[in-house]
Protein backbone atom coordinates (compact mmCIF):
# COMPACT_ATOMS: atom_id res chain seq x y z
CA UNK A 1 0.00 0.00 0.00
CA UNK A 2 1.51 3.26 -1.08
CA UNK A 3 1.41 6.57 0.71
CA UNK A 4 -1.11 7.93 -1.81
CA UNK A 5 -3.50 5.06 -1.03
CA UNK A 6 -3.09 5.68 2.69
CA UNK A 7 -3.76 9.41 2.29
CA UNK A 8 -6.79 8.66 0.11
CA UNK A 9 -8.20 6.21 2.70
CA UNK A 10 -7.59 8.70 5.52
CA UNK A 11 -9.31 11.42 3.52
CA UNK A 12 -12.32 9.14 2.95
CA UNK A 13 -12.46 8.25 6.65
CA UNK A 14 -12.34 11.90 7.76
CA UNK A 15 -14.85 12.89 5.09
CA UNK A 16 -17.35 10.30 6.38
CA UNK A 17 -16.61 11.36 9.97
CA UNK A 18 -17.24 15.03 9.05
CA UNK A 19 -20.55 14.06 7.39
CA UNK A 20 -21.69 12.04 10.43
CA UNK A 21 -20.75 14.77 12.91
CA UNK A 22 -22.44 17.50 10.86
CA UNK A 23 -25.66 15.45 10.60
CA UNK A 24 -25.60 14.02 14.13
CA UNK A 25 -28.65 16.04 15.24
CA UNK A 26 -30.85 14.81 12.41
CA UNK A 27 -29.49 11.28 12.90
CA UNK A 28 -30.61 11.29 16.54
CA UNK A 29 -33.98 12.75 15.60
CA UNK A 30 -34.49 9.94 13.07
CA UNK A 31 -33.44 7.32 15.59
CA UNK A 32 -35.69 8.62 18.38
CA UNK A 33 -38.77 9.43 16.27
CA UNK A 34 -40.49 6.10 17.08
CA UNK A 35 -39.84 6.59 20.80
CA UNK A 36 -41.13 10.16 20.65
CA UNK A 37 -44.33 8.95 18.98
CA UNK A 38 -44.72 6.20 21.56
CA UNK A 39 -44.26 8.59 24.49
CA UNK A 40 -46.65 11.13 22.94
CA UNK A 41 -49.26 8.39 22.54
CA UNK A 42 -48.78 7.18 26.13
CA UNK A 43 -49.00 10.74 27.47
CA UNK A 44 -52.21 11.40 25.53
CA UNK A 45 -53.62 8.05 26.60
CA UNK A 46 -53.03 8.65 30.30
CA UNK A 47 -54.23 12.26 30.04
CA UNK A 48 -57.41 10.96 28.44
CA UNK A 49 -57.89 8.40 31.21
CA UNK A 50 -57.37 10.99 33.94
CA UNK A 51 -59.83 13.53 32.53
CA UNK A 52 -63.57 13.14 32.93
CA UNK A 53 -65.49 12.46 29.74
CA UNK A 54 -67.69 15.24 28.42
CA UNK A 55 -71.42 14.96 28.98
CA UNK A 56 -73.13 13.68 25.88
CA UNK A 57 -76.31 15.27 24.65
CA UNK A 58 -77.35 12.19 22.68
CA UNK A 59 -80.03 10.04 24.26
CA UNK A 60 -80.85 6.67 22.78
CA UNK A 61 -84.55 6.48 23.49
CA UNK A 62 -86.54 4.43 21.04
CA UNK A 63 -90.29 4.82 20.55
CA UNK A 64 -92.54 2.32 22.26
CA UNK A 65 -93.64 0.66 18.99
CA UNK A 66 -90.01 -0.19 18.11
CA UNK A 67 -89.33 -1.46 21.63
CA UNK A 68 -92.45 -3.61 21.38
CA UNK A 69 -90.93 -5.39 18.37
CA UNK A 70 -87.71 -6.17 20.25
CA UNK A 71 -89.55 -7.13 23.43
CA UNK A 72 -91.65 -9.59 21.40
CA UNK A 73 -88.53 -11.58 20.50
CA UNK A 74 -88.09 -14.34 23.10
CA UNK A 75 -84.77 -14.27 24.96
CA UNK A 76 -83.69 -11.10 23.12
CA UNK A 77 -81.38 -10.03 25.94
CA UNK A 78 -79.62 -13.42 25.81
CA UNK A 79 -79.23 -13.12 22.04
CA UNK A 80 -77.89 -9.59 22.48
CA UNK A 81 -75.28 -10.69 25.02
CA UNK A 82 -74.30 -13.69 22.87
CA UNK A 83 -73.78 -11.47 19.81
CA UNK A 84 -71.72 -9.02 21.86
CA UNK A 85 -69.60 -11.82 23.31
CA UNK A 86 -69.14 -13.37 19.86
CA UNK A 87 -67.98 -10.09 18.34
CA UNK A 88 -65.62 -9.55 21.28
CA UNK A 89 -64.11 -13.02 20.81
CA UNK A 90 -63.66 -12.39 17.08
CA UNK A 91 -61.90 -9.09 17.78
CA UNK A 92 -59.58 -10.79 20.28
CA UNK A 93 -58.78 -13.55 17.77
CA UNK A 94 -58.02 -10.90 15.14
CA UNK A 95 -55.70 -9.05 17.54
CA UNK A 96 -53.86 -12.22 18.59
CA UNK A 97 -53.43 -13.33 14.98
CA UNK A 98 -51.91 -9.95 14.15
CA UNK A 99 -49.56 -10.24 17.13
CA UNK A 100 -48.46 -13.71 16.05
CA UNK A 101 -47.53 -12.36 12.58
CA UNK A 102 -44.91 -10.05 14.10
Amino acid sequence: MSLDDLIHSAFDFFNVLRYVISNLGSLFSYLFTPLTGLFNFAKGFFDGIASTPPATAVSWIFPSNIMAVFNAIPYFSVIEYACGAGISVLVLIFIFRRLVEF
